[in-house]
């Protein structure tokens, strides 16, 4: 089994803010809090297994290109939300690598079918280009498979 997490999403949220060498700035957003946004185009690689003929279990491994990175500086002040964006690609690394396992239940017993569960990423690589600092990516996915291509085969006959 395998596909393309086009748009996923990984980070954290809630982290308080760090200065960017701007004095004014710094005073700015210092009571703030960042929200880092990692954006990376999944590859899930998983050995596929079915129960019962609709329930199925899966695992393996995930490959990730990122594409964006963004920490994104807010405060409220005087009933208004602050909110500054900066690209940080520089800070993390191209390639995300670790293992994914999940489950799932198919809508008919067909081998191909709609399908949807929940799976689990656990990143293996550090993401981190920071030095002394080590960052793992893992997300929770819930997700809806539809099979492409799973129309009946159409039988030719040769009536010479």
């Amino acid at each position: 089994s395998t596909g393309v997490l086009v748009k996923s999403n990984v980070g954290a949220q809630g982290m308080p803010t760090y200065s960017i060498g701007d004095e004014d700035f710094d005073d700015l957003y210092e009571e703030g809090t960042i929200t880092t946004k990692l954006n990376y185009f999944y590859v899930p690689i998983l050995y596929h297994h079915r129960f019962y003929n609709r329930w199925y279990a899966e695992g393996g491994f995930q490959v990730g290109l990122r594409s964006k990175a963004w920490d994104i500086f807010e405060v409220a002040l005087y009933d208004n939300d602050l909110t500054y964006k900066r690209d940080v690609r520089d800070n993390y690394r191209y390639l995300d690598a670790g293992l994914m396992g999940g489950l799932g239940y198919k809508f008919k017993k067909q081998i191909k079918s709609v399908s949807a569960g929940i799976s689990y990423y656990y990143g293996l690589a550090n993401v981190s280009n920071v030095p002394n600092t080590t960052i793992r990516n893992s997300s929770i996915y819930f997700f809806v498979k539809i099979p492409i291509g799973a129309g009946k085969n159409e039988k030719t006959t040769d009536d010479n």
